[in-house]
């Protein structure tokens, strides 16, 4: 069971469904030229993460997972911190503690999983 739990595929997959769906496709205002751009620029890390998904396993497949999630994580954290504000989707959102919930799990569980099967502690 704990194995399964650790798996940075399993999460990978749940990341990609997560940022793919309701994270990108989902709030960004198609009718917008500059939000369709940023969107398919954030849409190429759902490419990376179905790469590392599928195509790595083991640790090579984990330490990906790290450095993809880490950095996404701590950037999240950074901007809540600041409060700042996200202006290209629907509507306007002010980066909180509550509401960017969902992303800092996810995230921050595929960066955990990939520290913990990296093999580099």
């Amino acid at each position: 069971m704990i194995d399964t739990i650790l798996n940075p595929q399993i999460w990978l997959v749940l990341v990609v469904i997560g940022h793919t769906l309701p994270g990108v496709i989902i709030p960004t205002n198609w009718a917008n030229d500059t939000a369709k751009m940023v969107a398919g620029w954030m849409l190429l890390t759902s490419v990376t993460l179905v790469y590392a998904a599928v195509c790595l396993d083991g640790e090579e497949q984990a330490r990906l997972a790290l450095v993809m999630a880490g950095p996404v994580w701590i950037w999240f954290v950074v901007c809540i911190s600041q409060g700042l504000e996200y202006t290209l989707g629907k509507e306007t959102m002010k980066m909180n503690w509550k509401d960017n919930a969902p992303p800092l799990v996810l995230w921050g569980i595929l960066a955990l999983t990939g520290l913990l099967e990296s093999g580099w502690i």
